[in-house]
């Protein structure tokens, strides 16, 4: 293209000296992006986040004033701070912090207080919230001039982590300093579940920063059908200045692409002209600073629509030799290029540089000479990015200009179309059954393309694993895998014109074991069974069965059931309907600890166990009497006493009382007031063994204690030789187990008395203590 400079009349601040330099594009700004799981992300959003702050500075004669930006996007965990330890005064954006400090409080906010509250929010009103400051959080002076302690609000800001906010020395509320940052934090309070803000007080906040006037720089180009929460500050520097602080900080979420992300820009010393648009007013440049993050955000989502048909030009007036474009123009959304077009003058060399808004890099540059054979434009392809055009002209004659372009025709005139980017996102890890979050991005030039995500098993998943998405039209979902293995997920875009266009991420998948406790997901070890129910009494030869569901949440998984039933029997089966189920017979009296164990066909496995008691009529009866040394600790009211304990037991089975024993029981601790008795009638069951145990389960009093209670003695007969039948080798041995009943039908842990206090209750490993005097005997069935 050729070009001939033509004489162009310059209006407005021509020939004025600039107050200010409307943004500084020769460096790159300091600025921390990060996100464990999007890290290519979250360094693409630093790039804005630099681009944000070098459109925010503003040059004056005492150097160049930073804004203070940061960025967190709850969705993929991205947080980007330019100089977090930067300090700025608030203005009114110290209201949105009152407002915290206020819900932090133990307190509801009063019925006088909430009128305040919401003209302080809604309206930024400067008087409610003076009054606010001063009666509900004590800060600002007292009576006598003094500045308060600030104690609350102090307070609210230690627990908000907020620690780069603190007030002014001399109390005036819209002085108190704080960072960028510190406001994410607060916003992050005010958006999501949190120990300081309970979740009734958040979304009364929610509704007063959804409707809180006025409204820039959070919203300027925010994503279609978002709402935005925030809060601003402005005020005047000096009566005779020009030069006012404008902030905003607030969030943004909603939309079709889900979004839920918060922003914070604080600046100082901006100009605020009258009549004058950008770059000289400063809401309209804290605009341009929010246009740029949330324009960000949008392009990184697959909305690329900020950004279209854009161009800027700057023109040098006479005797100004220079020039620069103020606001950066995307480079080609699908394309990648930007083009430069100068204007140079009869006489005139204009030397062009293309500048790397994010980071001040030059990318490119040349010279155009003005004349017939002046090469005037360039198209610089490659970039991905923003950039602004900087002009230097040799002759002070006025007139000569530059332009950037992104597309390939005049306004409006579009490009060709072209297909879609697409981008499925990282690769993600998560467990069978469970939704893992994957965030897609997708991107076109004629806007948001349809999207599609799918999904289909690696080589090491079993016959049958797949994937379900919760929206599979969102680019941010959930998908749900039915097995452990690598499972690729698919993101498809389709623009309507071109192919469609897909790119792959892997899912890892993790097993998780069954869960036998109902209603589990996760492999934690059940105490019981669902059925039989623990101490649950059988008759020998009556049927017992388990009962035992599980929850698998891999759905393609298979399981195998193991029971080992504590008689020397054992089954193992296939899981049948999310159960193993299965039914055993004892034929002999004792006391049975049943093992389960349910593992999937991937090694994950769940156990769960239950004591049962199998009691028998005409196995025998027992008569056992005697006395023990009693350990300390064994009367858990005065654990330090020890001594001799004595006991008695006659516990029998009658033909014409075949499922209740006759008899009674009594234990005392000699020389103390522990006494127990269970007269005749309060037995519940008596074991007798084949193989010399016993035990007897009842209730009864103890003395100078009301309420009952329960007891479970526990006897060996003991033989010398071992060979004895009936009888166990060693010597005889007993053991007393009494606790209150309000505890529970059975002992479990809450006792008044054991003498074995380590043991467990099953009778084969309860471990009676060996006699002091007397006899423990078995007698067998008449």
């Amino acid at each position: 293209m050729l070009l001939v400079a033509v004489a162009v009349q310059i209006t407005g601040l021509t020939g004025q000296s600039r107050p200010a330099q409307a943004a500084v594009f020769d460096e790159k700004p300091d600025v921390t992006c990060t996100s464990e799981e999007y890290p290519q992300l979250a360094s693409d959003m630093a790039d804005f986040v630099r681009i944000a702050v070098n459109v925010g500075t503003v040059v004056r004669y005492d150097g160049p004033h930073r804004p203070g930006v940061a960025f967190y996007d709850r969705a993929t965990g991205i947080e980007c701070y330019s100089s977090p330890d930067q300090i700025f005064k608030t203005a009114s954006l110290v209201k949105a912090s009152i407002l915290g400090a206020l819900l932090y409080r133990p307190q509801e906010i009063s019925d006088a207080e909430r009128p305040l509250v919401q003209k302080m929010i809604l309206e930024s009103d400067n008087d409610t919230a003076l009054t606010l400051w001063k009666d509900s959080l004590g800060c600002g002076k007292d009576e006598n001039g003094d500045v308060r302690p600030c104690t609350l609000y102090r307070n609210f800001l230690d627990a908000a982590g907020m620690d780069g906010t603190y007030p002014d020395d001399g109390g005036a509320f819209g002085d108190t300093y704080t960072t960028a940052r510190d406001q994410v934090r607060l916003f992050k309070l005010f958006s999501a579940e949190n120990a300081v803000i309970n979740a009734e007080r958040r979304a009364y906040a929610q509704d007063l920063l959804q409707r809180a006037e006025p409204r820039f720089g959070v919203t300027s180009s925010a994503p279609p059908g978002t709402v935005q929460q925030l809060k601003v500050g402005f005020s005047k520097l000096g009566e005779d200045s020009d030069a006012w602080r404008v902030n905003a900080a607030g969030r943004v979420h909603g939309g079709a692409q889900g979004y839920d992300y918060i922003v914070a820009l604080l600046s100082d010393r901006n100009e605020e002209i009258p009549h004058n648009p950008w770059p000289f007013n400063g809401i309209e440049r804290l605009d341009q600073v929010g246009k740029q993050i949330n324009c960000g955000i949008r392009e990184l989502n697959g909305d690329t629509s900020c950004w279209s048909f854009k161009s800027d030009d700057c023109i040098m007036p006479s005797p100004v030799m220079s020039c620069e474009t103020d606001e950066p123009v995307r480079s080609h959304r699908s394309q990648h290029w930007i083009r430069v077009d100068i204007g140079a003058k009869l006489g005139s060399t204009v030397h062009w540089k293309l500048v790397d808004a994010a980071n001040g890099i030059v990318v490119d540059e040349g010279d155009a000479v003005g004349g017939p054979s002046c090469v005037c434009d360039k198209t610089v392809y490659g970039l991905y990015g923003s950039y602004i055009l900087r002009l230097q002209t040799d002759a002070a004659n006025g007139g000569d200009r530059g332009a950037l372009y992104n597309h390939t025709g005049g306004w409006p005139d579009p490009d060709a179309n072209q297909p879609p980017t697409v981008n499925a996102g990282p690769d993600r890890t998560g467990e069978e059954g469970s939704p893992v979050s994957v965030t897609g991005f997708a991107n076109d030039d004629g806007g948001a393309p349809r999207v599609q995500w799918s999904a289909r098993p690696g080589a090491d998943v079993d016959p049958g694993g797949s994937c379900t998405f919760a929206d599979p039209t969102a680019l941010r979902t959930t998908v749900t895998c039915n097995d452990d293995g690598a499972f690729v997920i698919s993101l498809t875009a389709d623009d309507g014109v071109n192919a469609a266009v897909h790119d792959d991420a892997i899912v890892r998948v993790a097993n998780v074991a069954p869960g036998l406790a109902p209603g589990q997901r996760t492999a934690q070890a059940a105490s019981q069974l669902s059925a039989p129910r623990p101490w649950q009494l059988f008759r020998a030869g009556q049927s017992v069965t388990v009962t035992a569901p599980f929850v698998d949440p891999g759905s393609n998984d298979t399981q195998t059931c193991r029971i080992v039933w504590d008689d020397g029997t054992v089954d193992s089966f296939p899981a049948s309907d999310s159960g193993c189920n299965r039914t055993h017979t004892y034929h002999h009296a004792g006391m049975y600890t049943i093992k389960l164990d349910v593992a999937d066909d991937d090694e994950g496995q769940d156990n769960a166990g239950v004591m049962i008691v199998v009691y028998d009529p005409e196995a025998g009866f027992t008569n056992a009497d005697g006395s023990l040394a009693s350990p300390t600790g064994a009367w858990t009211s005065s654990p330090d006493t020890s001594g001799e304990a004595w006991f008695h037991l006659t516990a029998k089975y009658y033909p014409s009382r075949p499922d209740v024993p006759v008899g009674t029981a009594q234990t005392w601790l000699a020389g103390t007031g522990f006494r127990f008795n269970a007269g005749d009638g309060n037995l519940e069951w008596l074991v007798a063994t084949p193989d010399g145990m016993t035990a007897a389960k009842g209730t009864g009093t103890l003395q100078n204690q009301s309420g009952r209670h329960g007891f479970v003695f526990y006897g060996y007969d003991g033989c010398a030789n071992g060979t004895t039948p009936g009888c166990r080798p060693g010597p005889d041995r007993f053991r007393m187990v009494v606790w209150p009943l309000s505890k529970g039908p059975n002992p479990e842990g809450d006792v008044v008395y054991d003498n074995v206090p380590t043991a467990d209750y099953d009778l084969d490993v309860a471990r009676p203590q060996p006699l002091r005097s007397g006899i423990v005997t078995i007698h067998p069935p008449v």
